[in-house]
C-alpha cells in the first residue's frame, strides 16, 4: 500500500511526538531523582526558601512548601463563632464557564448582553497519539 505524502508526513510526526514525549518523561524522571539528591544534601525548609551561591556561580534556591486540606463543612462548623478575622475559608466567586459555554450556544440574545464582559481566547490544543 502505497503512502501520501500527506499520510507519511504525518506517520513520521506522530511518530517523532511519541519519541518526544518518551524523552520527555526519561528527562522528568531524571530530574526528579536528582532534586531529591540535592535535598539530602540541602534539606528544604518546612515552609519558605533558602539561597546558595555555590563556586561554579549557579544559585541554588530550595523552597518548601505545606498544602492545607480540610473538611470545609467540619471547619465551617467548628469555627462558626469565631471572629471573622480568624476564620480559615473563604469564598470565591468565579464565571462558570460550562453556564458561558450553553448561553453562547443557545441564547444569542443573552450572550449579546454579556458579550462585552467576557473574553475568550483559545486553549492550547492538545494532541493524543496512541500505539495500536
Amino acid at each position: 500500500m502505497q503512502l501520501s505524502n500527506f499520510d507519511a508526513q504525518l506517520e513520521h510526526l506522530a511518530e517523532r511526538l511519541l519519541e518526544a514525549k518518551d524523552a520527555e518523561r526519561e528527562a522528568t524522571a531524571a530530574r526528579i531523582e536528582i532534586e531529591e539528591e540535592i535535598l539530602i544534601l540541602v534539606p528544604a525548609r518546612e515552609e519558605g526558601s533558602d539561597s546558595r551561591l555555590l563556586s561554579n556561580g549557579l544559585k541554588l534556591k530550595t523552597i518548601g512548601k505545606l498544602i492545607y486540606k480540610v473538611d470545609l463543612d467540619q471547619l465551617i462548623q467548628i469555627t462558626a463563632s469565631w471572629p471573622d478575622a480568624f476564620k480559615p475559608v473563604k469564598t470565591e466567586i468565579k464565571a462558570d464557564d460550562a453556564i458561558l459555554k450553553a448561553i453562547r450556544a443557545q441564547r444569542p440574545d443573552m450572550w449579546r448582553e454579556i458579550a462585552d464582559a467576557v473574553t475568550i481566547k483559545p486553549a492550547k490544543t492538545a494532541i493524543t497519539v496512541e500505539k495500536k
